[in-house]
């Protein structure tokens, strides 16, 4: 049985630092990764699994831009998305569009990884 969870939510804002000083003065999530290239969007991932997306002038701000689901293996849970009608995206193999939109981004785990998070419980 395949083992999977969301990694990330990705979400365009208009200003990413305000959304970065926000998660962190009231949640305490810190920064994991940055990117910031020419021609491309500010982006910021943060601990606690939100990829924030600066967004464009096509992109609306609040929306949601992708899942990253995190999998135990990649190319067995890829073959069974590939069963259903899903459209392939132009970042690659693991990018996918259900029918509603909603875009998926497939991530490979390291090994053992994933039932360690799973072992986290709600209250």
């Amino acid at each position: 049985m395949t083992k999977a969870y969301i990694e990330h939510t990705a979400v365009f804002v208009t200003d990413v630092e305000w959304y970065v000083e926000f998660f962190h003065q009231t949640l305490g999530f810190t920064e994991r990764l940055r990117k910031e290239e020419p021609g491309q969007p500010k982006q910021v991932w943060l601990y606690g699994g939100i990829q924030l997306i600066e967004g464009t002038e096509n992109q609306d701000s609040g929306k949601l831009g992708h899942l990253g689901i995190m999998v135990d293996d990649q190319q067995a849970v890829l073959k069974k998305i590939n069963r259903y009608p899903v459209k392939p995206l132009p970042q690659g193999e693991n990018w996918l569009q259900l029918p509603d939109g909603l875009c998926i981004e497939i991530l490979q785990a390291a090994p053992g990884s994933i039932e360690e998070v799973l072992q986290a419980k709600p209250w």
